[in-house]
């Protein structure tokens, strides 16, 4: 008669292998609930602020340039028209933290010569050309000194551009109406979804304030003078914008 082989079930290790599934799944089960509860449901809202503050300085530009088939003596022309023009300013009042040179370039033209029907380049006279900026902070003498840029012969100016004072502008101020902004959005977002609003979990800002340039000009061009223009400073708009996050009840 053949033999009968028999098989035994290993009942604890089956036991374990059960409880340890069970196990399994409530800590999953913890784990989304103890996240469900512990992570609030959150809002994000931007918010802006804005104020009109006057223009408190005009920047100008001042350009010349000399031309010579000599390099040296076109050099040493600007060099000389330069230095006037630059102490000019500084006898008018403008202090040197607020005088700066932008630009300056010496080149030789390159002429173009037409000969037995073939266009060729040719080295030319040779252009130092210098530029200059200012800016004026007493906006009552702006008529006066643009009377006195606009004297300067063989010249081109630009200006003004106009910019406020960093420092008068009231950051706080601004940073809580913007702050102010994004709650009432906020707000009216949650009751829209039957919820309350909650604090702010975090919060974001940036600000700018633009420059604006006005008009661009010749100055003298061998006029010998110019009149006295009125500049109207204007206003500068400022904004803040935040970026605020709030929780939801």
């Amino acid at each position: 008669m053949p033999e009968t082989k028999t098989k035994i079930l290993n009942i604890p290790l089956l036991l374990n292998i059960f409880l340890a599934l069970i196990f399994a799944a409530l800590l999953g089960i913890g784990v989304w609930f103890f996240l469900k509860t512990t992570t609030p449901e959150t809002i994000a809202v931007s918010g802006m602020s804005s104020t009109a503050i006057k223009n408190e300085i005009l920047t100008f530009s001042l350009s010349i340039e000399e031309t010579n088939s000599d390099k040296v003596k076109a050099v040493d022309a600007l060099t000389e028209r330069s230095k006037t023009i630059v102490q000019m300013i500084k006898d008018f009042g403008i202090p040197e933290k607020d005088i700066e040179t932008t630009n300056l370039s010496v080149y030789q033209r390159q002429d173009q010569i037409y000969r037995n029907g073939v266009t060729t380049y040719e080295p030319g006279d040779w252009t130092a050309s210098y530029t200059i900026t200012a800016k004026l902070r007493d906006l009552e003498r702006s008529a006066e000194f643009t009377s006195l840029l606009t004297s300067v012969e063989k010249a081109s100016m630009w200006g003004p551009t106009k910019s406020i004072d960093n420092s008068s502008i009231n950051e706080e101020e601004l940073l809580s109406a913007a702050i102010e902004d994004a709650r009432a959005k906020a707000d009216a977002i949650a009751a829209g979804v039957g919820k309350k609003l909650g604090k702010a979990i975090q919060i974001s800002e940036s600000s700018y304030a633009p420059v604006y340039g006005l008009m661009y000009r010749d100055a003298g061009m061998g006029a010998g003078g110019g009149g006295d223009i009125p500049i109207e400073p204007g206003t500068t708009e400022t904004y803040k914008s935040v970026y605020v996050v709030f929780e939801l009840k």
